[in-house]
């Protein structure tokens, strides 16, 4: 991934107000934005929860997994060893940015 270039693709998407990128580990490589502190510390357990999850109802790997609270969505994607974690707002269309992100991300 192009780092710099893919992030700030992804943080002028509308409605994106944040992102965590972490390794499988746990280790955050880079984050900005707003409420990204909080999604620092779960997006590595809640990956792990994913793919377990899917898992057990026989899908091969996880793809996408999405948090949606009142104010905020979150969208888990794993890239290349790492978990990219998207925060939205409640006003975003989520299907239509997560296309944009596959796209920037060359996922698509």
């Amino acid at each position: 991934m192009e780092n710099n270039l893919a992030i700030q693709q992804i943080m002028q998407t509308p409605n994106v107000i944040g992102y965590v990128r972490c390794s499988e580990s746990g280790v955050v490589i880079e984050q900005e934005g707003n409420e990204v502190d909080v999604l620092a510390n779960v997006i590595v357990y809640f990956q792990q929860i994913a793919v377990l999850i899917g898992e057990s109802f026989g899908l091969e790997r996880f793809h996408e997994a999405q948090i949606q609270g009142k104010s905020l969505i979150v969208v888990c994607i794993p890239l290349n060893g790492e978990v990219l974690g998207v925060i939205l707002n409640s006003r975003a269309r989520v299907p239509e940015i997560v296309g944009q992100i596959r796209q920037i991300l060359h996922l698509a």
